[in-house]
């Protein structure tokens, strides 16, 4: 309620008065295992955060945009058929290529005012690029009435990364924001898209998130040198099975008879991924029947694969894991994202969260960091908020 009311006062002040303004909201994600797989056409375990992006929107009757981002203090204005791309990077890339994708497409007839603001940090790796992009395609939707389904809204976001951002993401997080269901994770299939949104029963355990407070400024470098080196581990093993066209059609055997041809550091990369796919079925079977202890051991699987055969974790988050790991109460720890700074996500009993956030105390003082706790109150899923929505 809070952050509709917020956007409401904001479009009244931007805009003159906030009269049949509706409100749209699409939330965050953190992916809880499946790391680097979704390139190599694998297996992603994503849930949706109990924050996000909130868009206020109203119809105009010209071609006029006008779209004030509260967060940036800065109010964008053009007509429809008249865009000057904006500067990769800067937020208002993001609204404005789904705009223009949609207006292409014969799906926004005309102009319209939007304030846009959220409650997602925006350095803490909760996706908050693809909460705008899904947020800003679902208020166009709900304004102007066209169809269009969740998994053709996620796909056009990812389009939107790649024309208009420059980065070369895969599905999961615009799927995750715009496809997750409240007190749900989503199993997702990156080959095929299909999908099926598994309950979250964690009775008095919690899910917290832990932001590092470390830029990711190798990732992108390191995230192009490990699709290389999948690629070249899938060409091995294509000449063995001309049906592979990933890691994700490499068996356990066939790795284990023909991956020892491999130089040893595209080995490891490939292991990864191969028992990363693994894990991520392992982990959504188990949290099905409210298995934590085993959910909570195939996370930290997952973070020692990331950190020893990927190579992608760093000094920071091992640090935070094994904070974690060794806190009473915990079940189960790890890296998600990228790598290289971003956030850890943990498995943690409620009355352990306490004692957690105190021992973060040597973090602080071993890197000079304040890491940020976030606990997940529950999970949010994409669509019209109302007055009496609560956050």
């Amino acid at each position: 309620r809070i952050m509709f009311e917020h956007i409401r006062s904001q479009f009244s002040e931007t805009f003159g008065d906030d009269n049949g303004v509706q409100v749209i909201m699409a939330p965050g994600r953190v992916n809880l295992i499946g790391e680097y797989t979704d390139f190599n056409e694998g297996f992603v375990f994503p849930m949706t955060v109990d924050r996000g992006v909130y868009v206020g929107i109203r119809a105009r009757t010209d071609t006029q945009v006008r779209v004030f981002s509260s967060r940036f203090g800065e109010l964008i204005e053009y007509q429809l058929d008249k865009l000057e791309q904006p500067d990769s990077g800067h937020w208002s890339c993001y609204v404005l290529g789904v705009v223009e994708e949609l207006r292409v497409l014969g799906l926004v007839p005309h102009g319209f005012d939007a304030v846009i603001d959220g409650n997602l940090n925006l350095g803490a790796g909760l996706s908050s690029s693809a909460a705008l992009e899904t947020a800003t395609a679902l208020a166009l939707q709900t304004l102007f009435g066209f169809d269009m389904s969740r998994v053709d809204v996620a796909t056009l976001c990812q389009r939107i990364e790649h024309r208009y951002a420059g980065v070369m993401c895969g599905i999961m997080d615009q799927f995750a924001s715009g496809l997750g269901r409240s007190d749900h994770a989503l199993l997702l299939d990156c080959r095929t898209l299909s999908h099926v949104n598994i309950p979250v029963n964690l009775d008095d355990h919690r899910i917290v998130i832990i932001s590092s407070e470390v830029k990711r400024e190798l990732a992108s470098s390191a995230y192009n040198e490990r699709r290389a080196q999948c690629d070249e581990g899938v060409a091995l093993f294509k000449q063995y099975d001309p049906t592979i066209a990933s890691l994700r059609d490499v068996t356990p055997d066939l790795f284990d008879a023909y991956g020892d041809q491999l130089s040893e550091v595209v080995f490891r990369r490939c292991r990864h991924v191969i028992t990363e796919n693994a894990r991520v079925l392992d982990a959504s079977a188990a949290l099905a029947v409210g298995e934590l202890v085993q959910f909570g051991r195939l996370m930290t699987a997952s973070h020692h694969s990331l950190k020893e055969d990927f190579e992608v974790s760093c000094d920071e988050l091992d640090c935070l894991v094994d904070i974690a790991n060794c806190t009473k109460g915990v079940l189960g720890s790890r890296m998600t994202g990228a790598g290289f700074g971003g956030c850890t996500v943990t498995l943690i009993h409620m009355d352990a969260i306490e004692t957690l956030r105190a021992n973060l105390l040597p973090y602080t003082e071993r890197f000079g960091l304040n890491p940020e706790m976030f606990v997940l109150q529950g999970n949010l899923e994409a669509g019209e908020v109302w007055g009496t929505y609560s956050t």
